[in-house]
């Protein structure tokens, strides 16, 4: 199969960047930026993430459009705006915030609780992430009865068995919705790639013309995408992108074994 795309899309936590470090080195590799850059001379590329717009936005030069927190704030050029859906009910995220910070932070010394913010400052959700702790296992069991109450507290929570954070959320997100929200506003009408390493990534596989999953040797998440790549892999995979024109074929990735249809 031969495609010529018309835009770039991806996650960005261990996607662009690198899955098992801390919060300051998750950076995209200089090479990458590179050749990404060189993407985005040709095509649009837009990112979306479950970081915060404060985070990765000086992480992403090369980014013509990003859609942060899940699609809850977003940014395309000079334009931003906050999704209508976390007005008013900031108060709750905060107050449930404050109350389970304490609680987790004494469940182990390896849990990172990261704040997600907008532009003005405003809460509109938080990570629980222990993808630094050795058991991941011992400690999701942990944490999960706190996700619980968060849960009971109206707020969304999103997580998975296999990945060793969770999302907590002021209102519902839905990746798949803000990839095509972003790819809208970016006025990207052809066959575009989208880039993802975890379940929350899964509806926005749906909706991509080209998906590709990209997997970490340490967890194997249930991904929805037609291909696979290695992060290891993703350098010479632009290569040969750019090298082709832009033109996907086939034989730069592997099938997913997983994938169907059906999904």
């Amino acid at each position: 199969m031969l495609v010529k795309i018309q835009g770039l899309f991806s996650d960005y936590d261990g996607t662009l960047s690198p899955l098992e470090v801390t919060r300051a080195d998750a950076v995209v590799s200089r090479r990458l930026k590179g050749l990404l850059t060189k993407v985005g001379e040709r095509v649009p590329i837009g990112i979306v993430t479950t970081k915060d717009m404060d985070f990765v936005r000086e992480r992403v030069p090369f980014a013509h459009g990003i859609a942060a927190v899940s699609g809850l704030e977003m940014q395309v050029g000079n334009r931003s705006y906050v999704d209508k859906r976390v007005q008013g009910h900031n108060k709750k995220l905060e107050e449930t915030y404050r109350e389970v910070l304490p609680r987790i932070l004494q469940l182990h010394d390896a849990i990172v609780v990261e704040r997600k913010t907008t532009e003005k400052g405003e809460l509109i959700g938080f990570c629980v992430d222990w993808r630094m702790s050795q058991d991941w296992v011992e400690v999701g069991q942990k944490v999960r009865p706190i996700l619980r109450e968060c849960r009971r507290a109206g707020l969304f929570v999103a997580e998975s068995e296999s990945s060793p954070f969770a999302n907590i959320y002021v209102t519902e997100v839905d990746k798949g919705k803000a990839f095509l929200k972003l790819r809208s506003e970016l006025s990207v009408t052809g066959p575009v790639i989208y880039l993802g390493d975890s379940e929350a990534d899964n509806p926005a596989f749906k909706v991509a013309e080209i998906s590709i999953g990209i997997n970490h040797h340490r967890r194997i998440p249930e991904l929805q995408s037609q291909y696979i790549l290695e992060f290891i892999e993703l350098e010479g995979f632009m290569i040969k992108l750019l090298d082709a024109d832009l033109e996907f074929n086939e034989e730069m990735v592997e099938l997913n074994p997983n994938y169907s249809p059906a999904h």
